[in-house]
Parts: C-alpha cells; sequence; structure tokens
C-alpha cells in the first residue's frame, strides 16, 4: 500500500470523526438551549406571579386603609352628633342617649341557596327579643331566635319587618323585605311620599335606634287604604362576614 493511499486513507477517517463529532456537539448544545430557554421561561413565570401576588396584596392593603379611613370619619361624625345631642339632653335634664352595639361574626348560611338567612355567633342573645343588623352603618335586616340560636334575617326576606320614617316629614311606615328590594307599607294616604326620599329607622319598633339609613324611594304605588313605596336600601351585602347588633338597654 503506498504512502499517499494511507494518507488518503487517514484524511478520510479524521473526516467522518469531525462530522460525526460535530454532531454530536450538535444535539448537546441543542439540549443545553432547550434546558436553559425552560429555565427561563420558568423563572420568567415564577417572577410574574409573584409580582402580580405583590402588587394584589398592595392594592388590598390601599383599598383596606381608605375603607378604614372611611370608618374612621363616620365614627367621628357620629361621635360629634352624640356629644352635640347629649349637651342638648343634658340642658333639658333627660337621659342621656347612647345605643349599644355588639359586634359579631357571621357564621354560615341557614339553609343552601337561601342568602338571606345568616347563623351568627351571637350566644347571650335574649331568645324572646328582636334585635336590629347593621353593617356599615346601613341596615341589613333583623335577628331573630331560632332553635335558641341567633338567626339573621337579611332585609331582601319577607319576614324581615321593621319600623321606618319617610323623608323630611318622618312619614311613618313598615318596611319589609321582597326579592331583592325593600318595600315599605302602610302609610298612611293624607302623607305624601315621594321618589328620592331618604328611609331612616324610626326606633318606634324598639328594634333600632332612630336614625340607622336604610335606603330611598324608587317607587310610590297606591292601593285603596294606603301608599306603598320600593325603596333601594343602601347596604351592598357582598360578603356577609360581620354585622353590628342593636343590643337592648
Amino acid at each position: 500500500m503506498s504512502n499517499r493511499f494511507k494518507i488518503l486513507l487517514l484524511i478520510t477517517f479524521l473526516v467522518i470523526i469531525s462530522i460525526n463529532y460535530a454532531n454530536g456537539l450538535k444535539g448537546f448544545s441543542n439540549d443545553v438551549s432547550a434546558f436553559i430557554v425552560n429555565i427561563y421561561a420558568n423563572s420568567k413565570e415564577s417572577l410574574s406571579s409573584s409580582i402580580n401576588e405583590h402588587f394584589n396584596q398592595r392594592d388590598e392593603i390601599v383599598a383596606l386603609k381608605k375603607r378604614n379611613m372611611e370608618l374612621e370619619t363616620k365614627v367621628l361624625n357620629l361621635t360629634s352628633v352624640s356629644d352635640k345631642l347629649n349637651a342638648m339632653l343634658k340642658e333639658a335634664n333627660l337621659s342621656k342617649y347612647a345605643p349599644k352595639t355588639k359586634l359579631v361574626r357571621a357564621l354560615s348560611y341557614a339553609n343552601l341557596g337561601d342568602y338571606n338567612k345568616i347563623w351568627l355567633d351571637f350566644d347571650d342573645f335574649n331568645a324572646t327579643e328582636i334585635y336590629g343588623l347593621i353593617q356599615e352603618g346601613y341596615t341589613v335586616g333583623i335577628v331573630t331566635n331560632s332553635n335558641q340560636r341567633a338567626l339573621a334575617l337579611l332585609q331582601y326576606d319577607p319576614k324581615s319587618t321593621f319600623s321606618v320614617y319617610i323623608g323630611s316629614e318622618k312619614i311613618k311606615g313598615i318596611a319589609f323585605g321582597a326579592n331583592n328590594k325593600i318595600e315599605v307599607r302602610y302609610i298612611p294616604l293624607w302623607t305624601e311620599p315621594k321618589n328620592g326620599d331618604e328611609v331612616v329607622t324610626s326606633g318606634l319598633d324598639n328594634i333600632f335606634f332612630e336614625g340607622v339609613k336604610v335606603g330611598k324611594v324608587v317607587n310610590v304605588q297606591k292601593d285603596e287604604s294606603y301608599f306603598m313605596a320600593v325603596v333601594e336600601p343602601y347596604a351592598n351585602i357582598n360578603i356577609p362576614d360581620f354585622f353590628h347588633i342593636v343590643l337592648k338597654d
């Protein structure tokens, strides 16, 4: 075998080895690239999730702080009104006005599918009494006894009834729950309730104290004996978690 032929065989062998080695490197390089891309994608997704969670928490904190400021303002206003009222009562030698409430926790819905009946964590209630229920300064219903347990009847429930005043003239009526709205019935015909009148509790039924806001009149209807006013309530009970119960004297 000539030297030239040997050299040719050697070159051919080296070329084959180089090609196979290059293909191997290419495959290895592709695997490494895919691995790096996967790490990048997972890291990006994780980082994006963390950022979204951070901003959601921040927005929730900001909303809670804003709500807290609103409640503090309401408390200050109510305290100011209460102080002025008590000063007037003192001048008239009358007893001090100090409505008592208690913060209670909602436990669960009493019946699946009925969002107007809620069990409350209120053990020391008097089963013979009916209590007013308030959330964020507005009426939301009443509390009654059911098998020696405190049951909240939210104000859309037909059995949720309490006494109210309508408008600046303090027109008397009785509020009833009626299919996602409130109806004020038994309004005397000699009165003049109208759309836009504000409805507040009268305190005459010993369920609420006077002046708790209920809503505004959106429609007035007349039957043979009375007027009936449809009321759009102020309260919006999205999450029934905590309520204030009006305690008895």
